[in-house]
């Protein structure tokens, strides 16, 4: 039976970086998947918006969304795997991740609420006022949401001792 060796001078190496790998992983494919089904034209009823113009420019910044979110889910997925092995780069993916996903989700929400809220209003008539209440309410959480996991990436692995876990130090 193999027995684990502990020596007793040796500092641990710090499980940060392994379990935000695990994390990022099954994140990114879970944004992948949501990605390819959003190029793939699957989402909501588009019979109610199809008779305003501002629809097919949206459709158009909705592709070009999904692609984004394919790139930097790839960059989320790639970071995951670095972190995981502890390689010496993952630090700084998991940072340049976690920073471009807050410019998207930002970015994303500034689109929605410029773009679809009044597009619902005007789909809606006189019952988008509930509506687009209750959709901005929806769409302030989906932000503070999206915004959430790329914080704790940023935080815990701009940690020191999850650059050390990363390194040869240990």
């Amino acid at each position: 039976m193999y027995q684990q060796q502990h020596y007793p001078n040796q500092p641990q190496r710090s499980a940060i970086p392994k379990v935000i790998g695990i994390l990022m992983i099954i994140f990114a494919s879970l944004g992948l998947l949501g990605s390819l089904i959003g190029l793939a034209g699957g989402g909501g009823n588009q019979e109610l918006f199809r008779g305003i113009p501002e629809y097919k420019t949206w459709r158009t910044i909705e592709l070009l969304l999904n692609v984004i979110g394919l790139a930097y889910g790839a960059l989320h997925l790639y970071a995951g795997v670095r972190c995981v092995g502890y390689k010496a780069n993952a630090p700084a993916l998991a940072k340049t991740y976690a920073i471009v996903a807050m410019g998207v989700v930002l970015v994303n929400a500034i689109l929605v609420f410029a773009w679809i809220k009044p597009l619902m209003d005007k789909a809606l008539g006189e019952f988008g006022s509930g509506a687009g209440t209750m959709f901005g309410g929806i769409m302030i959480f989906a932000t503070l949401l999206g915004l959430a996991w790329p914080t704790i990436v940023l935080i815990l692995m701009t940690r020191p001792a999850a650059k050390a876990a990363c390194t040869a130090e240990l």
